[in-house]
């Protein structure tokens, strides 16, 4: 499953277009195998490649208790990891260089997993430090973003992107690709704030499986929906679909207002698309 490809405007608003005809620069020595090409000019702070690293894939906020680092979503999985942080050109913003990441990421079949930004993420100093094991990471909090999601071609990978901009005012993208020695196969799901940022950003989000007929996969849909209408109640949505009258329903049952519902097309047949009113 993945969400619609429409969201990748999203991310190119944010992209400058002498960047995406210049010419990318992979600088000796970088990793191969990864799943983008990096951003034009960019040079290659730090790299590493591990075979049959256990590694943890953050796709939720994160926060210190008790002296650790917790994370409110996350997956442990074993395989190679490559984890690349390239220093950014003079001139160039932490958006725009996520972006022209997600841009090419986008081209494959994929599962958005979580999206942050800003103070929301959290403290720059535990995703430097603790989670992403590299401190020229470190920047104010304000500056950054994050976004994990798992690409669902073959080979399955997940790729966590973390970009900052420090208080030097130097601009960093970090990439940990991870390749499971063994696919993950349990359904994976956005957090529901990251659904209401790409229905804010694309006034439109499609939701693959949500009427297939599997009552818990249509169920875990309709709780992510229910909580992101919750968490923005101006919110009004059309629902698209074949099964859309029954998605509906499933939502007035959990306690969002018909009123801020609407039974819209009959199409797509095998999922539901949200339309922003």
């Amino acid at each position: 499953m993945h969400l619609s490809n429409r969201n990748r405007r999203w991310w190119r608003r944010s992209l400058v277009t002498g960047a995406l005809l210049a010419v990318a620069a992979t600088g000796a020595g970088a990793a191969e195998g990864l799943a983008i090409e990096p951003f034009p000019r960019a040079e290659v702070a730090r790299e590493r490649v591990q075979q049959a690293s256990e590694h943890r894939v953050v796709i939720g906020n994160i926060r210190r208790i008790n002296n650790q680092v917790r994370a409110e979503r996350e997956l442990q999985v074993v395989g190679e990891l490559i984890r690349v942080s390239w220093r950014i050109p003079a001139g160039h913003s932490a958006r725009e260089a996520l972006g022209y990441a997600v841009e090419q990421l986008q081209q494959h079949p994929h599962t958005t997993l979580f999206f942050c930004e800003g103070r929301e993420c959290g403290s720059s100093s535990l995703w430097a430090n603790q989670v992403l094991d590299y401190s020229r990471l470190y920047g104010p909090e304000d500056n950054q973003l994050y976004l994990a999601l798992r690409l669902d071609d073959q080979p399955q990978r997940f790729i966590s992107l973390y970009a900052i901009t420090r208080g030097n005012q130097q601009v960093y993208l970090h990439m940990d690709q991870l390749t499971p020695e063994q696919p993950v196969t349990e359904v994976l799901y956005p957090t529901a704030a990251t659904l209401g940022k790409i229905l804010n950003a694309e006034n439109e989000l499609l939701l693959p499986d949500a009427s297939v007929g599997d009552d818990e996969q249509a169920a875990a849909w309709l709780d992510l929906v229910t909580r992101m209408l919750r968490s923005d109640i101006r919110l009004r949505v059309q629902v698209d679909g074949a099964r859309a009258p029954e998605f509906v329903e499933g939502l007035v049952e959990r306690g969002i207002s018909s009123q801020r519902l609407d039974i819209g097309k009959p199409e797509p047949a095998d999922s539901i698309r949200l339309e922003k009113r």
